[in-house]
């Protein structure tokens, strides 16, 4: 009788153990679906966000393209004249220094790869370095020029105001609307950007009157520094 008592109860264990693992083996399948469901939302809403922000790239891309035909003709790109004007007032410095934008390094240049420059960062770039970095950055600020005006630009006019751009960081008010009024503009306009607290800056005088000579199409007057500032209106007669 023992014996038989004893079985039944080793039975019921056992099926009481079956039963249990049963559970666990249903609950675990059931947390595999869910987590497969989970994942799979998670791949869709993915999926979903990078076909939204696709179209909207090229959206704003036709967007772009649509106001882009609307406007006038001008250089995409500032040429290598261009270039030189700004190497030639900006000046090569390979080693950081301070001026009162905070450190710079290369042509005047505050940032390096997207990067603040300071006391340490960048290490020892070499000239094709900063040739690369300068080429870089000068179409951050060629797409100011473009996205400021509208009207038609020959190459030494957006190479002038890429010019103004690259040292102030925008192309003042004055000069954008003249032309995309297509009125004249003079060099006073280009003077309202050649003071430093309040007051006018030499250096800023000399070269805004030289970015204006170069807007005009006169390279070669622009960037001949044995002429000084004094000499350069009375030369170009365009009076004060």
């Amino acid at each position: 009788m023992y014996n038989i008592v004893r079985g039944a109860g080793c039975v019921i264990v056992a099926a009481l153990i079956l039963s249990a693992s049963i559970i666990m083996a249903i609950e675990m399948a059931n947390a595999i679906v869910v987590a497969r469901n989970v994942e799979s939302v998670q791949t869709v809403m993915t999926v979903v966000a990078h076909v939204t922000a696709e179209r909207v790239a090229e959206r704003s891309d036709r967007v772009r393209r649509e106001e882009k035909e609307k406007c006038g003709p001008r250089p995409e790109q500032i040429s290598e004249r261009g270039k030189a004007f700004i190497r030639q007032h900006e000046g090569l410095q390979l080693e950081q220094y301070y001026d009162r934008n905070g450190y710079a390094i290369g042509y005047g240049m505050h940032t390096w790869q997207g990067m603040p420059v300071t006391r340490t960062y960048p290490n020892s770039p070499t000239e094709a370095d900063v040739e690369d970095e300068f080429d870089t950055q000068l179409m951050a600020y060629a797409h100011i020029v473009t996205q400021s005006t509208c009207a038609p630009l020959t190459s030494p006019m957006f190479d002038a105001l890429v010019s103004v751009a690259w040292n102030t960081g925008r192309v003042n008010t004055s000069i954008v609307q003249k032309v995309d009024l297509g009125r004249a503009v003079d060099v006073r306009d280009f003077l309202m950007t050649a003071t430093t607290q309040s007051q006018r800056n030499r250096v800023l005088v000399d070269r805004r009157l030289r970015e204006y000579i170069m807007f005009t199409g006169d390279y070669d007057l622009a960037m001949n520094r044995q002429m000084p500032a004094e000499q350069l209106l009375q030369h170009m007669s365009y009076g004060n």
